[in-house]
């Protein structure tokens, strides 16, 4: 048997139908999905994606990430369930079966266990006796119930042909009220398929914002939202956008604007401008459709930071975080305090398996300034400062971080608003260099003394 060759086409065809599955809101069936003449909508276990291999005397299940499981009961069966195939790939889904709904971190648990409750639910057929099944959805789940049964310990996933929308909706609360599975998976004779699954709603502290520019100039563009791990440290996880007026957003850019702090962190907004740190001090609620882990890179490593009120944020590593689909702003919870129970980390532990406990750390090297003036100018018996740095991060591999930093410090203790701070990042080193230049030629005029 080819592991590798298998683990190449396991990942791949994981990716593809990833990439072909939107995510619907289970009240919103209706007017979400396209109508089509028929629809196969198969039940969404909570459970962990495998694909069992078999080929000849050879059989294992194995991820999108090439972890294999060879030894375990559910083997064993499979090898009982599949003696007279020769050879086949089938997708699916491990799951621990229980009085009541199991979610996906008891999977984790149950594998390393050996737990003969494991099982498992076949969803889909790539090849069947080294034919590759390139057929319809339909077709597909005909032939697997030619190699499996739909009960026992290795099964075809539980599934209905439906003729209309309606009929998937009925599917969709009639499942979640027996409070067994995660939603469903509904596809049909086009490409794209839909998950459906209830709406999440959880607790966030907003840790920073980023302004609008163009025509949305003046008005706050998005929230940076954290939860807060048991060592009080924050976690970066989401951008959240939606759910203000441009009424709103005007209101909250000149009260965030008040609560700025320093930080040697460096979020960027999707307009390629940095975010503006806040104090940690007010709870936001919001709804997501959907809560992952892992993504087409493998699994999500997002910046971890600590806050202390003097220094303000400092970035400690890279730790296993998630994305969220399309946060939605509920309200701001003045009832609930920013704390590791109100703003937990583990509200998304209980929506999504982290398989190992064992962070994949990564350090990072420290960032190199490359170019740091300071200029002072005294007025009525005053200091002003202006401060230009511009530093190359060495962490650009991580994907979480520009390639070179400019940012330009402005403070004088008599304005309205004493400290102005202006950040701009690129990957080109020329590029960073001419914004000091320009930086420096553009506020720097007659009476400033370089000073540093």
């Amino acid at each position: 048997m080819d592991i590798k060759q298998y683990a190449s086409r396991v990942k791949e065809y994981k990716l593809r139908v990833a990439s072909r599955l939107r995510s619907v809101e289970g009240e919103k069936i209706k007017i979400s999905i396209t109508k089509q003449e028929k629809y196969v909508a198969s039940t969404k276990y909570d459970g962990h994606f495998y694909t069992l291999i078999k080929e000849k005397d050879e059989l294992l299940f194995i991820n999108h990430r090439g972890k294999q499981i060879t030894e375990h009961p559910i083997v064993k069966e499979a090898k009982t369930a599949l003696k007279d195939i020769d050879q086949a790939i089938i997708p699916g889904e491990l799951y621990l079966e229980g009085e009541e709904r199991t979610r996906s971190f008891n999977v984790t648990k149950g594998l390393s266990d050996n737990d003969t409750n494991i099982k498992f639910a076949a969803f889909d057929l790539m090849e069947l006796n080294g034919e590759y099944q390139k057929t319809t959805v339909f077709v597909r789940f005909q032939l697997l119930q030619t190699v499996l049964p739909n009960v026992g310990q290795l099964h075809v996933a539980h599934h209905e042909i439906l003729e209309s929308k309606g009929a998937i909706a009925d599917m969709y609360k009639r499942l979640m009220d027996e409070g067994k599975c995660e939603g469903l998976v509904v596809k049909g004779l086009e490409p794209k398929g839909y998950k459906i699954k209830p709406k999440f709603t959880l607790d966030a502290v907003i840790v920073g914002f980023a302004e609008g520019d163009g025509d949305r100039a003046g008005l706050l563009r998005d929230f940076l939202l954290a939860f807060m791990r048991e060592d009080g440290s924050y976690q970066i996880f989401a951008h959240m956008s939606h759910g203000f007026s441009d009424e709103q957003r005007k209101e909250l850019l000149e009260e965030y604007k008040q609560k700025r702090v320093p930080s040697t962190f460096i979020e960027v907004a999707r307009n390629k401008l940095a975010f503006h740190m806040v104090k940690p001090e007010t709870v936001v609620e919001f709804s997501c459709l959907d809560v992952i882990n892992e993504d087409s890179k493998g699994f999500i490593r997002k910046m971890n930071l600590s806050y202390d009120p003097e220094k303000g944020y400092t970035p400690n590593r890279l730790m296993q975080s998630v994305s969220v689909a399309i946060p939605l702003f509920h309200r701001f919870r003045d009832d609930k305090v920013v704390d590791a129970q109100d703003v937990r980390f583990a509200q998304v532990e209980s929506i999504v398996s982290f398989e190992s406990n064992k962070e994949e750390e990564e350090q990072l090297e420290p960032s190199t300034i490359m170019d740091r003036r300071v200029y002072t100018k005294e007025s009525k018996g005053m200091t002003m400062v202006r401060k230009f740095i511009i530093a190359k991060t060495n962490k650009e591999h991580t994907e979480s971080y520009p390639a070179y930093v400019y940012q330009y410090t402005d403070f004088s203790a008599g304005r309205a608003e004493p400290l102005k701070v202006d950040v701009k990042i690129s990957s080109s080193e020329e590029q960073i260099r001419l914004l000091l230049d320009k930086g420096i030629e553009k506020n720097i005029k007659k009476g400033w003394e370089l000073v540093e």
